[in-house]
């Protein structure tokens, strides 16, 4: 999914932090209350930011908001599996898997379908 890439230069700052984080380097956001945990591609530890979700949302408008807690960079999705029941599963490139939401499952189904198209074997 790597056509959409962000530009080398667009950064994003994140308080506590000294430096800005290239938005390309982030893997996904998940929401703690008033903290956010962003998970940066070659690094175990995600650093944790005293901002919301919702904050982090508006500053990354190309991420996928895929559940209340869950922000993801669709560049990292690797393959996406619609389970039976309706379930919609992203595996990232980082070996993890996330559960869309419900509420949110046919919208982002659709966003991922703009987005590129997904071979037969992922459309179960």
């Amino acid at each position: 999914m790597n056509e959409h890439s962000y530009p080398t230069d667009q950064t994003i700052k994140i308080p506590g932090v000294t430096k800005p984080i290239p938005i390309g380097s982030i893997t996904h956001c998940k929401g703690d209350g008033n903290y956010t945990r962003v998970y940066l591609q070659g690094l175990q530890k995600p650093i944790i930011a005293t901002q919301t979700l919702k904050l982090f949302e508006s500053q990354l408008p190309n991420f996928l908001r895929v559940s209340k807690s869950t922000l993801i960079n669709h560049q990292y999705i690797e393959s996406v599996d619609r389970q039976p029941g309706g379930i919609l599963e992203l595996y990232m490139t980082n070996a993890s898997s996330v559960a869309v939401s419900r509420r949110r499952k046919q919208d982002i189904w659709n966003k991922l379908n703009q987005l590129t198209q997904f071979s037969a074997n992922n459309t179960n």
